[in-house]
């Protein structure tokens, strides 16, 4: 702890600084050198190429999980597959009512925000 009082100046445990608390602050801001905010003009955004891939990768994903989510929990495979063969009070957990329309709203919300992001995307420059 000496050692590091030491290197910030900062008296150590048991002795009284000499220095005013202001004169400390103002010790310590002129040793720091605070780097400049970055401006919004300085931003520079990603090509726009590059600006719709990504919107066009988002919006093919979110569609494609989307319309699984909503279909598949209504399905026989939901229930009848090698993952859930062995188990079968995760089974019957699953083939619930309540856990298919939960992984299905998943789903709708799933599509949704597909959807929202290729209605109001906007090219940024």
């Amino acid at each position: 702890m000496d050692h590091e009082a030491k290197l910030l100046k900062f008296p150590a445990h048991g002795t009284d600084s000499q220095h005013s608390a202001s004169e400390r602050e103002q010790h310590i801001e002129s040793q720091v050198q605070l780097a400049p905010a970055p401006t919004s003009s300085s931003r520079t955004h990603p090509p726009i190429w590059m600006q719709r891939f990504f919107l066009v990768t988002t919006v093919i994903f979110c569609l494609w999980v989307g319309l699984v989510l909503c279909v598949l929990p209504w399905l026989p495979a939901w229930t009848e597959n090698a993952l859930v063969r062995d188990y079968p009070t995760l089974r019957w957990f699953l083939g619930t009512g309540f856990i298919r329309g939960l992984a299905t709203g998943l789903g709708l919300l799933d599509l949704w925000i597909g959807i929202s992001e290729a209605v109001h995307y906007r090219d940024r420059r």
